[in-house]
């Protein structure tokens, strides 16, 4: 488990915000972003910032219907995108999907904090059962970062994507409501209201 990675996190002014209509720009320029977008399985093609913009928008509807969409911010500025995505609210399911754009903040720990920020609201919060994602087989660091969190491996799904002119595997994993996972510090600003233990 990575409760004491979780303990490493440099936790200070880091939180999951909702996505404001300023942070547009810097998320039309990481969709654009190949090394983004090839290791996220993103959008294929370019995306013009008036329809970033109408996604943002859009967000509004989705809240909680199909999707929970949170900024990672640091100190008030976006660095990256967590959530959970496809919820099915009949078999109390959600896909998540994450990642950090701003490149001088990769491997600090705010992908790790931040999916374990969205496992805490998925599960404490909205009741859900199971958690799912998937990966690229070559992505090491996210299939590391997603193994440290509790998730199992759930199956290859062999040739799946095209990248780069190659065939690529894809790699199935998911976390239930009722595996371990590593328990969030103190100091993490939970979506989740943590009820003192002398009201419990």
């Amino acid at each position: 488990m990575a409760t004491d990675d979780l303990a490493r996190v440099d936790w200070t002014g880091f939180e999951l915000t909702p996505v404001h209509e300023a942070d547009t720009d810097r998320l039309n320029s990481w969709q654009n972003a190949p090394e983004i977008r090839d290791l996220t399985m993103g959008f294929r093609g370019p995306v013009q910032p008036r329809t970033t913009r109408e996604w943002v928008t859009t967000l509004q509807d989705q809240t909680l219907k199909s999707r929970a969409l949170f900024a990672i911010r640091v100190d008030g500025f976006i660095q990256g995108v967590a959530q959970l995505h496809s919820i099915d609210w009949l078999h109390r399911t959600a896909a998540l999907g994450i990642y950090v754009g701003d490149t001088a903040t990769r491997g600090s720990g705010l992908g790790l904090g931040a999916t374990a920020l969205v496992l805490d609201y998925g599960f404490n919060g909205l009741d859900l059962a199971r958690i799912g994602l998937e990966v690229l087989s070559e992505n090491a660091s996210a299939r590391r970062l997603y193994e440290k969190l509790g998730f199992r491996h759930e199956g290859t799904m062999r040739s799946a994507y095209h990248l780069a002119g190659i065939r690529q595997d894809v790699e199935r994993y998911a976390i239930l409501a009722t595996d371990d996972r590593a328990a969030l510090p103190p100091e993490a600003r939970r979506l989740v209201f943590a009820r003192p233990e002398s009201a419990i």
